[in-house]
């Protein structure tokens, strides 16, 4: 299959490849064979790692913003190259990347993400596509009607939050035309993992019902999770349960009918919720359940899991090797996992949020290089992300094959991406590396001002961020991108990157605007207040049109992209409404406590949405400035250190205005690319540098 890959991506070139195959997986090379590339490889993946290698030193190759990839003229290598691939598996991708980032993507942008995987060996890719279908042929099955079984299907913005044992049915699917339409692309991604020597990890079966299957008077003995962030309660079959092997049974026959037979099954009893049960007996019961119809579907067959659902008890009567467990902290260390494969993790861009963040001393392949622990087997890279903080992203997976060396990386980066040998480029990355991407950054990234719900105190935008405080110099981020402006490159991927580094100075730079404007208010200081409310919501403007300058960060592409998924003028409507949705409130809209898990700096809601919220506060606290009736700092009610939704008569007003905003919405898809990038780069570069 890897001739087809290069055919695919270099096709003028295919002629001028030769491939050998060698006896020990995980090592690579390539050199120069009379006027050919000779490439070597133990299979397929060692192949296509060699390969872009290969491109990427001597042919200018590099990624486009949809992940084609891209290669200036051929060049013979002067000098041979090998590596070696010390991890057994590699992952990507999470459950969520695939409601978030790559909700909307259809077979070609997925053909490029495939490619892309397979040139930095990823072995182990999540693959969930399609299984909505599964669980709706799964459910009518066992004898509930198509509506109420539909009901049960999240939408595709929450299809992913429900895999994860979360909710269920929430803004649903409307039609099954639009849930069998995911069975084509889903076998499509399948069939082409496996051609190049992939195993897809697979979505497996852990033991939870729709709370429909109550309703449909499907018997079983259930029980009853906590309700998580205020949605419904979710039900678990017990494991004791014949039921709980039933619907398991036939939830892989049809996951296999439809989407392919696989090895690899991520099972998560308690992700979302707790064990019903603390005891080792319990415990021991349902790892066994789950594990019995693991093993059903092939004698390679491997249960993995998070490590936030693993439990030493669990696997009593589990053979340890047959399972694996993703771990984004340092549980193979603890006692009861010692014989247990461990797959080291590193996440970043949670909920796909516009942030340029990230530890380049701390991805995932860096920290599996310094770990000698013979259970540790493996190494990951996840984000729900798709465009923002690519290099990031991008290094992420280089380090899976063991491209270690960062500032060497970007170097090459910089060069093949942008088409330039400015030093002004090379600059600007050295700058972020030294702050935004430094050494000890936090897991998460940091809260944004401009999305966060407006309050007198800034604490955090989304649930499990570091909070809104800044860790480095912001003077470092905007003279990154003031350089990259400088730098004079000549692609589209040139252009995004100074859009989204610059997007990130000017978003810093508003967090502590904010924070000056709420200082004015609390010591009475007029003149601080205008000045800095003022310089605040000019801020939200401008950063709104410099993203409307490129589609991949504005609302009205998604919306788009949404509409057009969409089988008939319900549906599509429906999943408009699913972008809207998951960007701000998220829900249960009721009584929510996610609002803006998944904010967004993008043009097209900049502006109309967190633009517009902050100015409803700012000019309530003029309204108050001389009387100073205070507006408390915190609601009584906290939830995830963040104030209760209608906790206060503001917020309670604003979250009409917050829900009207999504039902009303009308994107300005005229405005989308109508100006220059760099035109308007260069604008605000100037506009702001007395402000740094």
């Amino acid at each position: 299959m890897i001739k087809e890959l290069i055919s695919r991506r270099t096709p003028d070139w295919a002629e001028h490849f030769l491939l050998e195959k060698t006896e020990t997986e995980n090592v690579w090379s390539y050199e120069n064979a009379d006027g050919k590339v000779l490439i070597k490889g133990g299979n397929a993946l060692d192949m296509a790692v060699a390969y872009y290698a290969f491109l990427r030193k001597y042919c200018g190759a590099y990624f486009d913003a949809e992940h084609a990839l891209c290669v200036g003229g051929f060049n013979l290598p002067e000098n041979g190259e090998n590596g070696e691939i010390k991890a057994k598996y590699r992952t990507c991708l999470e459950y969520t990347t695939f409601s978030c980032g790559a909700c909307w993507w259809g077979w070609e942008r997925w053909e490029n993400e495939i490619d892309f995987m397979a040139m930095h060996g990823i072995n182990l890719p999540l693959t969930v596509i399609g299984t909505e279908a599964v669980w709706l042929k799964t459910l009518m099955d066992l004898g509930m009607k198509e509506d109420l079984a539909l009901a049960c299907i999240s939408g595709p913005a929450f299809w992913g939050w429900q895999l994860y044992n979360c909710f269920d049915g929430y803004l649903p699917q409307a039609s099954r035309e639009s849930v069998d339409k995911r069975i084509e692309l889903g076998r499509r991604i399948f069939e082409r993992e496996k051609l190049l020597g992939m195993q897809p990890l697979m979505h497996g079966y852990s033991g939870y019902v729709s709370r429909n299957f109550i309703q449909a008077k499907l018997r079983a003995r259930l029980n009853k999770t906590d309700e998580w962030c205020c949605f419904p309660a979710q039900y678990h079959i017990s494991a004791l349960d014949t039921n709980f092997h039933r619907v398991g049974a036939l939830y892989y026959k049809n996951l296999g009918l439809l989407i392919g037979g696989g090895s690899f099954f991520l099972a998560d009893p308690f992700t979302a919720h707790p064990p019903a049960k603390r005891d080792s007996a319990f415990l021991a019961g349902v790892g066994n359940a789950i594990y019995k119809l693991v093993e059903t579907q092939n004698e390679n067959a491997m249960w993995v899991m998070h490590s936030s659902s693993a439990k030493p008890a669990m696997f009593r009567t589990v053979p340890h090797d047959k399972v694996l467990i993703i771990d984004n902290g340092e549980m193979y260390k603890e006692e009861g996992f010692e014989n247990i494969g461990f797959i080291l993790g590193s996440s970043f861009n949670s909920g796909d949020v516009t942030a340029i963040h990230g530890d380049f001393s701390a991805c995932a392949g860096v920290n599996f290089a310094k770990t000698n622990a013979e259970n540790v087997v493996g190494v990951g890279a996840f984000s729900d992300g798709a465009y923002s903080n690519e290099a990031f992203r991008q290094f992420s997976y280089a380090a899976l094959a063991d491209e270690l060396n960062a500032d060497d990386w970007l170097e090459t980066y910089v060069k093949n991406r942008y088409k330039t040998d400015s030093a002004a480029a090379v600059e600007a990355m050295r700058l972020l590396k030294n702050s935004c991407w430094k050494s000890g950054q936090p897991a998460r990234e940091h809260g944004s001002a401009v999305c966060t719900r407006p309050s007198t105190l800034l604490r955090h935008t989304s649930v499990g961020d570091s909070g809104c405080e800044i860790n480095y110099n912001i003077a470092d981020v905007f003279a990154a991108a003031k350089k990259l402006v400088e730098a004079e490159g000549t692609t589209r991927e040139y252009e995004l990157d100074v859009a989204d580094i610059l997007r990130q100075a000017l978003s810093d730079l508003a967090n502590f605007v904010c924070k000056k404007a709420l200082e004015g208010y609390k010591t009475k200081n007029v003149a601080l207040f205008e000045d800095n409310t003022n310089l605040f919501l000019n801020l939200v403007e401008d950063m709104d049109r410099l993203m409307m300058t490129k589609k991949e960060f504005s609302l009205p592409h998604y919306l788009k992209a949404a509409n057009a998924s969409g089988t008939t003028a319900e549906e599509s409507q429906n999943f408009e409404i699913n972008v809207l949705a998951q960007t701000t409130l998220f829900g249960p809209t009721k009584d929510c406590v996610l609002y803006d898990t998944c904010w967004k700096e993008w043009g097209g809601s900049l502006k109309t949405f967190y633009g517009m919220r902050w100015r409803a506060m700012f000019e309530q606290l003029a309204a108050n400035f001389k009387k100073f009736r205070r507006i408390p700092e915190k609601t009584k009610t906290q939830v995830f250190e963040r104030d209760a939704y209608t906790g206060s008569e503001f917020n309670h007003k604003l979250s009409k205005v917050e829900k009207a905003w999504i039902a009303e919405y009308a994107p300005d898809n005229d405005g989308v690319e109508k100006e220059n990038t760099l035109d308007v780069a260069k604008q605000l570069v100037a506009k702001y540098a007395p402000n740094f």
